[in-house]
């Protein structure tokens, strides 16, 4: 790794700016709400057309799975733009190349990507999104996959109505536009000021970032094995921290090209 490593900051571009990832969301979630609409409306027509015996259209009811599968789609995708952007704040200052091998090992996981941001969320919430992180893998995207151990038909209508009901969907957009608001205020709140210290060092770097609504975190790389007081040592030795050592969360930067990756460090003697 070399000392003249690009790393994420204000001149970033691309995926490496989290305000691209924000608007990238925002219309994801207006997408979202827009064909929500368009499957109410239509639902109010696949209503009458049942209940009045109408001459049936095959396309209203291939619009009713259509617009409610793809609004759900939309919608998890929405959330992963706003937590990928929480987590380019997270990592400011670390290399571009450790940070894009991140996003991709992170992929869908939404419940992990919360939970590294610290985005207080009830358990409900949490399943909520890994609901939503399923849809983006599978269910609103595929048809269902058969399973030994399930029943087809009945995997295929928890998955339609999954989709299809509109007080779930109406909570979801709820915990979407409270994990946006969280994201948004992450450095941007002068009430709780972010304080970043980045240091090249002769034995790779080191990030330490304070305040900004995230978790104390430091980032280092070392090619070595170091015990925690001798970790300690030297990362103080270049760095000022601003709270005791063990209040941080600490991710270590390892390995190389395709292989690169950023792991919480285990705190081992």
């Amino acid at each position: 790794m070399s000392n003249r490593e690009a790393v994420v900051n204000s001149h970033s571009m691309g995926i490496f700016k989290a305000s691209n990832w924000k608007k990238e969301g925002d219309g994801l979630l207006v997408a979202a709400k827009a064909l929500r609409q368009q499957w109410l409306s239509n639902r109010e027509e696949l209503v009458s057309v049942i209940t009045e015996r109408s001459p049936r259209s095959s396309e209203v009811f291939i619009k009713d799975t259509a617009l409610a599968r793809s609004s759900m789609l939309l919608l998890g995708y929405s959330v992963e733009m706003f937590l990928k952007g929480g987590v380019v704040k997270l990592y400011s200052y670390c290399p571009e190349e450790m940070v894009e091998r991140l996003m991709r090992k992170l992929g869908h996981d939404y419940g992990s990507m919360a939970k590294r941001l610290r985005i207080e969320l009830e358990p409900g919430q949490f399943e909520q999104l890994n609901g939503l992180s399923q849809s983006v893998v599978n269910d609103a995207r595929y048809p269902a996959t058969p399973s030994l151990d399930k029943n087809f038909f009945e995997q295929t209508n928890k998955i339609t109505q999954y989709n299809h009901r509109q007080p779930n969907f109406e909570r979801l957009v709820g915990l979407v536009e409270q994990i946006r608001d969280f994201v948004q205020k992450i450095d941007s709140d002068s009430s709780n000021p972010t304080s970043f210290q980045h240091r090249w060092t002769d034995w790779g770097y080191v990030v330490s970032r304070w305040g900004g609504h995230l978790p104390p975190t430091i980032v280092f790389r070392h090619e070595g094995q170091r015990s925690k007081s001798d970790l300690r040592r030297a990362i103080e030795a270049v760095v000022t921290l601003s709270a005791e050592f063990d209040r941080y969360q600490i991710y270590q930067d390892r390995g190389m090209g395709k292989s690169r990756r950023c792991e919480p460090w285990s705190l081992n003697e």
